[in-house]
């Protein structure tokens, strides 16, 4: 059994890796797509105002936060550090998959997890490629409902709030099975 750890590393990092990069490959697609068609075009109104196309350059992190930086200083939060917790992210992932099979609760907590880093790790390369080949990141999003609105986002930023949704319900439905296995291990009350 202990023979078969390193393999299931390997067999998980490759099936973590192919998603991974699909979906790296769609938000650069997507974000040259926007370079080439919304630049200079204004705003481009989808479904009402539900979604509004509009390309942006932004040097900074999320909303802008940062871009007022020296370019050092953009350089090391916004590139450097990224790229070493996306790597250390990685390393994890591959490190967990040599884990013993669980329960089937701990089992799906597991899957979401690795959707979950599937999709972190994915828009931060989306991202950091961005930052690293271009100098800023290309957004084009931007969703309306009412008077509330998102920020210009890209395909990237969507995989990370996606990644936060997965993590939520899953903790949810985690923390939902805890409570029903307690209540099944209460001893009925005798009266």
């Amino acid at each position: 059994m202990e023979s078969t750890r390193p393999a299931r590393a390997l067999f998980l990092g490759f099936a973590m890796a192919f998603p991974a990069l699909a979906l790296v490959a769609l938000d650069q697609w997507t974000k040259s797509l926007a370079a080439t068609r919304l630049a200079g075009r204004g705003v481009v109104r989808l479904a009402g105002d539900f979604i509004v196309l509009v390309f942006a350059q932004n040097k900074g992190a999320f909303l802008s936060l940062g871009s007022g930086l020296s370019p050092s200083s953009r350089g090391i939060l916004l590139v450097a550090l990224p790229a070493v917790v996306l790597f250390c992210l990685s390393w994890a992932l591959v490190a967990q998959g040599h884990g013993g099979p669980g329960k089937a609760s701990a089992s799906v907590g597991r899957i979401a997890g690795r959707v979950a880093a599937v999709l972190v790790l994915s828009g931060g390369a989306g991202n950091l490629f961005d930052r690293i080949v271009y100098g800023e990141v290309r957004d084009f999003l931007n969703f309306r409902i009412g008077c509330l609105h998102t920020g210009i986002m890209n395909l990237a930023d969507l995989y990370i709030l996606a990644a936060l949704v997965v993590v939520l319900v899953s903790l949810t439905r985690s923390k939902a099975g805890i409570k029903r296995a307690k209540d099944d291990e209460t001893p009925p009350e005798t009266g």
